[in-house]
């Protein structure tokens, strides 16, 4: 396998992506643009989804856009976040996971459910805070995620309050697994993470083939499968994995333009050849999550210059923790609003918030957590701590 890295690398470039990485002192120059951009990519679908306007992706070939944006979050997010993992121990870790996460999670489930939700909401303050499901929301600050909140937003199409979250238990997992990545040891072997990709697909891939030629009833135990190896939302945890593969193995992927324009027209064509149903089955991800896993490593080690005002901190966490709520904001202003006006008209709202989410809550945070590891201080750079996923 080695010798086929080797030759791949031949052909398209006399660099690799740890040769990247080692001329920018180990901080991929395009990765804070990838973030934001994926984060404001994700914010447009669910415009477009929220608005009523589904059809725009799920029966064109654009549902390859729709399908590649979260696993490639995820497959950075496993990419970056092999790199401290690997100098760190499980407990610190832990810690810089949780203090990552859970901070301006908890602020973003307050926000939403002690300011959005009394200003919306259509049943009197209180019923609001009396409600069982106003209590529950606050589970959301645990990775326990509930989507709704007694009388707000009922009358749309789509009444959750904050849809995006539905990552955050699949995220969970996926640190749960780097924890046991780091117990066994596996971080150090660059082929570990690569065969249990394969080996994980291929199982998927066969349990969609006996699920298709013998149906099976609906228990808890085909639905347990299904959720495990079926289910669209695993290509999450296959995704992150596929990023912890690339990072093992940067010092023989090639940084090709050539590459990424191939993965790039395999995705197009996977998009033009299949219908969105067709391609979030586990066999198209053989291909599909390769691609988007490299097409994130290409971007994330191309410079692309930022905006003044978006170099100043990582802002991808909170718009993907505000945009929703505030497009549904906007949706209950003007019902009639187009997927283009709820976008444009929550943009500076949601920017905003996750400016002061930033500022004064992550990376406060972030800062904080160089006291509970050696490690940790070391890989803070001039900018302060860089978000790793």
């Amino acid at each position: 396998m080695s010798a086929i890295f080797s030759h791949i690398r031949s052909l398209h470039s006399n660099k690799s992506a740890d040769d990247i990485l080692a001329e920018h002192n180990g901080l991929g120059p395009g990765f804070d643009f990838l973030r934001i951009s994926l984060a404001l990519l994700i914010m447009g679908v669910h415009a477009v989804t929220l608005t009523g306007q589904s059809d725009l992706l799920e029966h064109s070939p654009l549902w390859i856009v729709k399908f590649s944006l979260v696993p490639m979050f995820f497959a950075l997010s496993g990419f970056l976040i092999t790199g401290s993992a690997s100098r760190l121990n499980l407990s610190n870790f832990l810690i810089n996971r949780s203090l990552r996460i859970v901070p301006a999670l908890a602020v973003d489930t307050c926000v939403c459910a002690l300011i959005i939700g009394p200003l919306f909401t259509d049943v009197s303050l209180g019923e609001y805070f009396s409600s069982h499901q106003f209590f529950s929301y606050f589970l959301n600050m645990v990775g326990w995620v509930h989507y709704y909140l007694p009388g707000l937003f009922e009358h749309h199409l789509n009444d959750k309050v904050n849809g995006s979250l539905w990552t955050v238990p699949f995220e969970i997992c996926c640190y749960l697994l780097m924890s046991l990545l780091i117990s066994i040891r596996w971080l150090s072997d660059r082929f570990s993470v690569l065969r249990l990709c394969v080996g994980y697909l291929a199982i998927s891939v066969a349990y969609q083939g006996l699920k298709q030629t013998f149906p099976a009833p609906d228990t808890p135990l085909t639905q347990g499968l299904d959720i495990l190896f079926y289910d669209e939302r695993t290509q999450t945890i296959t995704a992150f994995l596929f990023g912890i593969a690339a990072y093992q193995n940067r010092a023989r992927i090639p940084y090709s333009r050539a590459l990424f324009a191939a993965c790039l027209l395999a995705l197009a064509l996977c998009g033009l050849g299949m219908d969105a149903e067709a391609g979030r089955l586990p066999l198209p991800r053989l291909v599909l999550l390769p691609c988007v896993t490299y097409a994130m490593v290409f971007i994330g080690l191309t410079p692309v210059p930022l905006p003044a005002l978006l170099r100043s901190g990582d802002y991808s966490y909170g718009v993907y923790l505000y945009h929703q709520p505030f497009l549904q904001i906007a949706i209950q202003l003007a019902p009639r609003i187009s997927p283009l006006g709820a976008f444009v008209a929550s943009a500076p709202a949601v920017l905003g918030v996750a400016w002061l989410s930033w500022h004064f809550v992550e990376k406060p945070i972030l800062a904080r957590r160089r006291r509970f590891s050696l490690a940790a201080r070391g890989e803070a750079s001039a900018r302060g701590a860089v978000r790793e996923g």
